[in-house]
This record gives structure tokens, sequence and C-alpha cells, in this order.
């Protein structure tokens, strides 16, 4: 779990003019992918009469509408806080560890083929509980293994999705 470093009130008394404009960004972007999405569902072809099919455009229309909806709450709630002065950050960011877990996607990505889904997926989970603070030699595999675990019978199983086995099991 994390919370906030003590002394950091900052989220009673408002918010600062970056972070207002960054989340007025955020909602731009999100309101700009929910529009491209349904307009691409649009074009998916109409489900079929008397079937029970419910049409490829179904789940795109439904989370692009579901993501309007959480986008006009997060607008909401951005304008309904006061600007505040800034606050001097009491620890810096961690940009290196965002570009280590975007390398650590990417080996993922590769290494997915090559070893299959389940052995690849478990490490990275491990390595980015890891990576976000989660430091537990215990708990980082359970939580890893049970939800790698998890999706994998949800996809294989219940979705009839089959994930990648890897070229080195075959």
């Amino acid at each position: 779990m994390s919370s906030l470093p003590t002394g950091h009130d900052q989220a009673a008394q408002g918010q600062t003019g970056f972070d207002r404009m960054a989340h007025l960004v955020i909602v731009a972007l999100l309101c700009a992918i929910s529009a491209a999405v349904i307009v691409t569902a649009w074009g998916f072809p109409a489900p079929m009469l008397g079937g029970s099919d419910v049409g490829a455009a179904r789940f795109p229309l439904i989370y692009a509408v579901a993501l309007l909806g959480l986008t006009a709450i997060l607008l909401a709630q951005t304008l309904a806080k006061p600007v505040a002065a800034a606050v001097p950050p009491v620890e810096k960011p961690h940009y290196a560890r965002v570009a280590i877990g975007m390398l650590l996607m990417l080996v993922n990505l590769l290494a997915i083929g090559y070893v299959g889904y389940f052995p690849s997926a478990l490490v990275l989970l491990m390595a980015l509980m890891f990576l976000m603070g989660q430091r537990s030699p215990v708990w980082n595999p359970v939580i890893a293994l049970a939800v790698t675990t998890v999706i994998y019978f949800l996809f294989d199983y219940a979705l009839n999705v089959p994930l990648p086995a890897g070229s080195l099991f075959e």
C-alpha cells in the first residue's frame, strides 16, 4: 500500500495549476480516444439477425462510453478543486523506474514468443512489483503466480483465447 508522505496536505488544500492543467490534458486525450473508438466501432460489421451474436462493435462501444463517463467524473473533480500554491516535493520523481518498467515490458514482449506467456508474465509481474517498492520475497512470487494463473485460465479456458506457449516448449 502507498500513502502520501507525512506533512503533505495538498489533497485537502487543492491542486496546483500544473496538476490541473495535466488533468485537463488527460481528460482531452481520453475524450479523443473514446471518440476514435466510437467512430471506428461504427464501421464494424452489424450482428447477424436472429443469432445470439452481439456484434463486434458492442464491447468497444461499451468501453468507450464507460471511459467517457469516468472522464466526466475526472473533469468534475478537477474543476471542483481549488487551485493551491505548489508545495515543494518531499522526494524527487523516479524517472529511472519508469524507464526500467518500460524496458521490462519490451523485454517481456520479445520473450513471450520464445518462452511463452506463463514464465514471461510471472517474471514480469515479480520484477514490476519489486520496482514499485513491494520487496517481499514471499508475497511477490505468490501474488505474481496467482495473477498470472487467473489471467491464463480466464483467457485460455473461459474465453477460448490461447496464450502463446513459446517456441522453447513446442
